[in-house]
């Protein structure tokens, strides 16, 4: 392809292209829920992808509608993720990827990586500060827009907003190769577990709302779409034949452990086994029973204008708008989320991970260094030459530990392109893994230890549909 172009030139003078073969074909398909109304919290939901269909992953997207019910109206925390519990995917009967509290991994993950709000306006609800509409469109002139604070007390329940989820954890979005072949694989099953309402749903600013006991959410018209590719050429599908074809992803393991108190601080151990251990992580939540008021500037008092706020106002003036207005609860900021998605480290001292009773830095980390660590774990070395970063309302480190905080450790150096795995084997037998977390604070309330592990996994489809993940 590359005859008589001198070596010397840039690549934009080579003529990649040696033929056009054949012609392609790329439809958007739709496939529906076996449940798709009426889903409530704890219900389990499973979509069928099509057999014999060659599917390209990035393309896919989750689409329901959301209607919210009870006395004191709520509304769902940020991201639509966060309707997911629990998240199995299995190919031709056999599990290939379980991921236990979804909706909190993902929140961790996401305000790790602050998607733009200007890509979210299609329903991925990762701004729930403002409500926007529009009336009908009628006569000579196009009609308002119409934006209004979440937090208000005159805010009511949502009738049928229309949700997305176009970004997985998981296999679904970290898949090597991602266009899947499933008249290779054979069925293809996405099994979802509903969340609890005290995990997604929070109130508004309203005086006389005290409890949100009786408030619920039911998902409608719950379906999934994904570009669906075919060939006139054979050449593609010859050429993957009867071999063993291989899909590195991601997994996840999220342990939860007792709770304990920040005056006795965090100790807990746990166990893995496996190839490839990327990175660990720790994290702490306030375990909650039922929905409150969203977390945010504003929630104290009476819900009127004077004094709720949404995001871009926050953020105008993060000093003025600090805590929250009243005295009690001293919580808000720019958080806009249900305090069961809080990642509470306010006060951490140091932390230390250990495996196998080695630890892994010379000595337990003050806040400063764990958050440079965090940096390194996540690949943001370059953070302050880049875009991309923190959700835009982490505006200190202080904010970082009391609403976001987690401590991560990395444990791998990954090959992106060749996806060569070098992260830590347990393969054969378990690794203890240890986190210790010591608190300047005095603080009697309960939290939750979370350690999280991140594993690099192989996924093999041999001939005759056989499935097998190394």
């Amino acid at each position: 392809m590359y005859d008589n172009v001198p070596a010397t030139l840039p690549r934009e003078f080579f003529y990649n292209l040696s033929k056009l073969q054949g012609s392609m074909a790329k439809n958007l398909i739709k496939c529906v829920a076996d449940r798709n109304t009426g889903l409530k919290s704890g219900n389990i939901v499973n979509i069928r992808l099509p057999i014999g269909a060659l599917l390209d992953l990035r393309s896919m997207a989750l689409w329901f509608k959301v209607k919210t019910t009870g006395t004191n109206p709520t509304f769902p925390t940020r991201y639509s993720s966060s309707f997911i519990k629990r998240m199995s995917i299995s190919i031709n009967n056999v599990v290939i990827q379980t991921i236990e509290d979804y909706a909190l991994l993902y929140n961790l993950m996401a305000d790790h990586t602050n998607k733009d709000r200007t890509k979210s306006i299609g329903g991925d609800w990762c701004d729930n500060s403002v409500f926007w509409s529009e009336g009908t469109s009628a006569g000579s002139a196009p009609v308002a827009i119409s934006g209004a604070n979440s937090m208000l007390a005159s805010t009511t329940n949502l009738t049928a907003q229309q949700f997305k989820i176009n970004n997985f954890l998981g296999f679904l979005g970290s898949t090597t190769t991602p266009i899947i072949p499933t008249d290779r694989m054979g069925e293809v099953v996405l099994s979802l577990t509903l969340a609890q309402e005290y995990e997604v749903l929070g109130g508004s600013a309203e005086a006389t709302a005290t409890t949100y006991s009786g408030n619920a959410y039911e998902l409608d018209d719950f379906y999934l779409t994904c570009e669906a590719l075919s060939f006139s050429d054979d050449s593609y599908y010859n050429s993957i034949g009867s071999k063993d074809l291989m899909y590195g992803f991601s997994d996840y393991i999220v342990t939860k452990f007792a709770t304990t108190t920040k005056t006795a601080g965090i100790n807990c151990t746990t166990y893995v086994s496996a190839n490839s251990i990327d990175w660990i992580a720790g994290t702490a939540v306030v375990q909650q029973t039922a929905p409150s008021t969203m977390l945010a500037y504003g929630s104290n008092g009476d819900g009127a204008s004077a004094n709720v706020i949404n995001v871009y106002k926050y953020l105008s003036d993060p000093v003025t708008y600090v805590n929250n207005n009243g005295t009690s609860p001293t919580s808000g900021d720019g958080f806009f989320g249900v305090e069961a998605m809080v990642r509470d480290l306010q006060a951490i001292q140091t932390g230390q991970f250990s495996i196998n009773n080695k630890q892994l830095n010379y000595a337990p980390l003050n806040p400063y260094e764990i958050f440079q660590n965090n940096l390194c774990a996540l690949g943001y070395e370059g953070i302050d030459a880049s875009k991309n970063g923190l959700i835009d309302t982490c505006l200190s480190i202080f904010h970082y530990f009391k609403y976001y905080g987690a401590q991560f450790q990395s444990l791998s150096l990954i090959d992106k392109d060749q996806f060569n795995i070098s992260g830590l084997s347990s393969a054969g037998s378990s690794c203890s893994i240890n986190w210790s977390v010591k608190f300047n604070s005095s603080a009697t309330y309960d939290i939750t230890p979370i350690v999280i592990a991140k594993l690099s996994k192989v996924l093999h489809v041999k001939s005759g549909r056989n499935i097998s993940v190394e």
